[in-house]
């Protein structure tokens, strides 16, 4: 019975492990079907050629100068399949500078193909991914650099640019050659570029003495003109050998490292360093390599400049600067070809001129300089990278309020025209109508009113008890004429009680005329002189406070400043990987089944003894 039953056992396993077996073989072969029906496809559309900067080429190249080939391609009804490919072959004629790159869509960022570059057979491979699967209607452009292979066509001339896609070729265009000519030798030259594996990582060659000179005492002070990099110290060499032009390279053989027998000196910030060479002869040939690290990506058509002074005892100094142009194959709107548009305007939208702003380029902390507002309130800045900017308001004109917060300018800004528009509003000042306010605190000194008091000097009016006559004292019937003050409260016409001041006049009863010395009771009433102190109603004059009304409007909100949708985003630095085929997988799965079987095998032999 345990027989029959280990028997059943085996044979269920067996089939399943058939099953599964058969199932992923089935799956890798149509992934190996898959990848190996991958076709050649013809997608591009149109073919040009333009300077570093995208403009027209018109100007003869030299031997190391660059230009741009430009392609425009079009999926559209070509059942492009993942896998499948696009070949752009160059002439021999032609050099490739550019390193792999891929074609991204501009606004999710996804790869629509990886393109991979080889220097030595001059060809450019697409393969596109299962992008143009979940995709219609994909269309775009990409780009190379390339130059003259001088090795090739060292001659001076006119070179056709020719350009086969998948085997069928065809002329782009022409460049006129100067040719590599007797290499130029200088006493001092410098050389850099990128490396091809880490854009952020720059190699420079300082070369001394081609034209086998005599110097004495000789330095060489090498200063960097962009910021956030710094010199890797340990890459600091100093090479002794000889020069050689030989097919319009410079060869430097014999090398020797002598850095050892030379002082180097770098500067504490990282940003110069100076070494000391000695008393050079016309046989001492040397060559000063060193490396340089960026603390930030450089954008695609960047100038990084720095600059090698030579000195010496009796010789004029020796001054070369090197710019170092970054080149990034498969972006689109490369160089320094973007412009930022300020229009300054005040709180009623009307232009503010004499404004004057800083432009700081944020990666490397780089001042692109100071402009002031024109006449329209406008600033022009062009000849920039497609990178993100400062806007620093650093000045602004008189009864104006400067605007405290920067301006951000973000690399997805730039529109299509490759410019941007940033409108910043400067509301007036209203310090004029406030300060009028505290004038109006002078209004206390109204306070002086109380010097109204000395209206009580019209107590003087008992002098006119001197003059027995009461009629003086309608004199002071002229304090009355201080109720001319409560004109500004008419209410006080009550005070027209001091009109029974008349009662001295019943002191016309010569037994009471001394009565009339009491009549000094109405220079109490002269009290209502004090009436003069509705003078003091003057404080409404603080009334004038109510001027503060005319407090600075509230500034007039714009959100012109929010960024602007981003038109493009391309990201070069991702290196593509070879295609999954499921092969590994099958393999292992299969070996699994196997290893399976034969287990089952074991324990029913190890069952039926």
């Amino acid at each position: 019975m345990n027989k029959k039953k280990l028997s059943f056992i085996f044979f269920i396993v067996c089939i399943l492990t058939v099953f599964v077996s058969l199932s992923l073989t089935k799956a890798a072969a149509e992934t190996s079907a898959t990848t190996s029906n991958s076709k050649t496809v013809d997608t591009i559309t149109s073919l040009n050629i333009t300077n570093e900067k995208g403009g027209n080429l018109d100007k003869d190249l030299q031997q190391w100068v660059t230009f741009k080939l430009n392609a425009n391609y079009d999926l559209t009804d070509k059942n492009v399949k993942a896998g499948d490919t696009t070949t752009v072959d160059l002439s021999d004629f032609l050099y490739i500078e550019s390193q792999n790159f891929e074609i991204r869509d501009e606004k999710t960022n996804e790869i629509i193909a990886n393109a991979q570059i080889d220097e030595t057979k001059k060809h450019i491979v697409l393969t596109y991914t299962d992008y143009v699967e979940k995709h219609s209607d994909t269309k775009g452009s990409f780009y190379v650099y390339t130059r003259v292979d001088f090795q090739k066509h060292p001659e001076e001339g006119e070179i056709p640019v020719e350009v086969t896609i998948n085997g069928k070729a065809q002329v782009v265009g022409k460049v006129n050659f100067t040719g590599v000519g007797d290499g130029n030798p200088v006493l001092f030259s410098k050389t850099g570029w990128v490396s091809s594996e880490d854009q952020k990582t720059l190699s420079y060659t300082i070369s001394i003495n081609r034209t086998k000179e005599s110097l004495q005492d000789a330095t060489v002070e090498d200063t960097l003109k962009f910021s956030n990099a710094s010199y890797i110290k340990d890459s600091i060499r100093i090479i002794k050998g000889k020069f050689d032009y030989v097919k319009g390279l410079w060869e430097f053989t014999d090398r020797t490292d002598v850095t050892d027998q030379h002082t180097v000196t770098v500067s504490e910030d990282g940003q110069s360093f100076v070494v000391q060479l000695g008393d050079i002869t016309e046989s001492d040939q040397y060559r000063i390599e060193y490396k340089v690290q960026a603390n930030y990506s450089p954008a695609d058509g960047e100038k990084l400049n720095n600059d090698a002074v030579l000195k010496g005892k009796g010789k004029a100094v020796k001054y070369v600067e090197q710019s170092t142009v970054v080149q990034v194959a498969g972006g689109s709107g490369v160089g320094y070809v973007f412009t930022i548009n300020i229009h300054k305007v005040d709180d009623e939208n009307q232009p503010v001129a004499g404004v004057k702003f800083k432009v700081v380029r944020q990666a490397n902390n780089q001042v692109i300089g100071e402009y002031v507002t024109d006449a329209e309130g406008k600033i022009t800045v062009t000849g920039l990278l497609k990178d993100k900017y400062i806007l620093t308001e650093v000045e602004a004109p008189k009864g104006y309020v400067m605007k405290a917060a920067d301006t951000e300018v973000n690399a997805t800004d730039f529109g299509a025209d490759k410019s941007v528009t940033k409108t910043i509003v400067n509301p007036k000042e209203q310090t004029t109508t406030t300060t009028e306010a505290p004038t109006t605190t002078e209004a206390p000194t109204t306070t002086e009113a109380p010097t109204t008091t000395e209206a009580p000097t019209t107590t003087e009016a008992p002098t006119t008890t001197e003059a027995p006559t009461t009629t003086e004292a309608p004199t002071t019937t002229e304090a009355p004429t201080t109720t001319e003050a409560p004109t500004t409260t008419e209410a006080p016409t009550t005070t027209e009680a001091p009109t029974t001041t008349e009662a001295p006049t019943t002191t016309e009863a010569p037994t009471t005329t001394e009565a009339p010395t009491t009549t000094e009771a109405p220079a109490t009433t002269e009290a209502p002189t004090t009436t003069e102190a509705p003078t003091t109603t003057e404080a409404p004059a603080t009334t004038e406070a109510p001027k503060t009304t005319e407090a600075p409007k509230p500034a007039d909100t714009t959100t012109t400043e929010a960024p602007k949708p981003a038109d493009t985003t391309t990201t070069t630095e991702e290196r593509p990987s070879l295609p999954f085929t499921g092969e590994s997988t099958s393999l292992v799965l299969v070996l699994t089944g196997v290893v399976i079987m034969s287990g089952t095998v074991v324990m029913k032999r190890k069952f039926t003894k």
